[in-house]
């Protein structure tokens, strides 16, 4: 016994060593929601509250923005309609609110195509003369989006038609549109000019006071699972559902005008019985009527007296005498006659026929 725990003990221990790996390297600190204020993790925004805290701005993080004065970030936009046309009327008494959801509906911008070149995230140049960003020359933004700036803005870290920030005059203030939040949070903040611009915009003077609109908590957010959706996405399902019309309209069945069609001349069961007697007897078929109605007579007995319907003529009559009483010889004759000669021949077999039917079928 001790020389199988022996053996058996080195692995106990290795189980036991990755085990407890597991355990010390899978328990991570709590790092918050994603573009959380409060969060230290990589994808919060921590960093940056601590960075305008020591320019000299007065940070705080609300659900409101201030009643007058200073600047507003809006990392990710779950404002119903009311609480924007609010923000809005705030941005034109003179404040500045800057909007890093790309999908903000705060104001209607086109999207011209994204910050990456292929696989790789390039970082984009300034090339713009707004007077706030004096001090930034490039940022880098993995994953967001360019803007085309409208008509009467200013579009700023720009490639081809598309820039990254577009700032639009909005009465006394100022909105500005970021591509996306991925610039502010802690793990590329230090990368490029990333904080001086986020301190450009929020923060231009010392004592500024800045409000960092709290975002939603997961699955706290406003938006359905149809608005994540890509719009190029929705676009192919519904060419789907058009194109699964088209097929369904091609293959289905056309009805037309009825087409009425011969029907087969239709007779009574009695009018059906008068004419094939009128045509056996036109035929002077008497042979095949007498067969018609010996066939019919064996079939009936057969039936009443539990034989097979392929009993033979003999085996019914003598059956029938037996059960019946009837005369045996009757029953043969009604059951095998010989071929009429005449039609009151044929009429006979029909009356001894039905006589022989009448005396089997009356019996209990």
């Amino acid at each position: 016994m001790s020389g199988r725990l022996r053996r058996a003990l080195p692995w106990v221990l290795v189980l036991a060593g990755l085990l407890a790996a597991a355990l010390i390297g899978g328990r991570q600190p709590d790092e918050g929601a994603p573009l959380d204020p409060a969060s230290p993790g990589p994808l919060g925004t921590k960093a940056l509250v601590d960075v305008l805290g020591e320019l000299g701005a007065e940070v705080s993080v609300a659900d409101v923005p201030p009643v007058v004065g200073g600047s507003v970030l809006l990392l990710s936009d779950n404002l119903t309609p009311p609480a924007r046309d609010e923000l809005l009327d705030w941005v034109r008494r003179g404040s500045t609110l800057v909007v890093a959801d790309p999908a903000s509906e705060i104001s209607h911008l086109e999207v011209a195509g994204r910050t990456t070149v292929g696989l790789v995230e390039a970082q984009l140049q300034r090339r713009c003369d707004l007077p706030a960003l004096r001090g930034a020359g490039r940022v880098s933004a993995p994953g967001g989006v360019l803007f085309k700036p409208p008509g009467g803005s200013q579009g700023c870290f720009r490639r081809g038609e598309g820039a990254w920030l577009v700032a639009q005059p909005l009465g006394s203030g100022t909105l500005v549109r970021v591509g996306g939040a991925s610039a502010l949070v802690n793990r590329e903040l230090g990368k490029a000019d990333n904080a001086v611009v986020a301190a450009s915009l929020l923060a231009p003077s010392a004592g500024t006071r800045v409000v960092v609109l709290r975002p939603p908590p997961p699955g706290g957010g406003s938006r359905s699972l149809v608005d994540l959706i890509a719009p190029r996405v929705k676009l192919f399902g519904w060419q789907l559902v058009v194109a699964f019309g088209l097929l369904a309209l091609w293959r289905s069945r056309r009805l037309g005008r009825p087409v009425r069609e011969p029907q087969p001349v239709q007779l009574e069961g009695s009018e059906l019985v008068v004419a094939v007697g009128n045509l056996l007897q036109r035929a002077r078929g008497r042979g095949q009527a007498a067969g018609l109605l010996t066939d019919d007579l064996r079939r009936v007995l057969a039936e009443r007296l539990g034989l097979p319907a392929s009993a033979p003529p003999d085996q019914v009559a003598e059956t029938a005498a037996a059960r019946t009483g009837t005369p045996v010889e009757r029953a043969r004759a009604a059951l095998s006659p010989a071929t009429p000669r005449d039609e009151a021949g044929l009429v006979a077999l029909a009356y001894a026929v039905d006589a022989v039917r009448r005396e089997v079928t009356s019996v209990r």
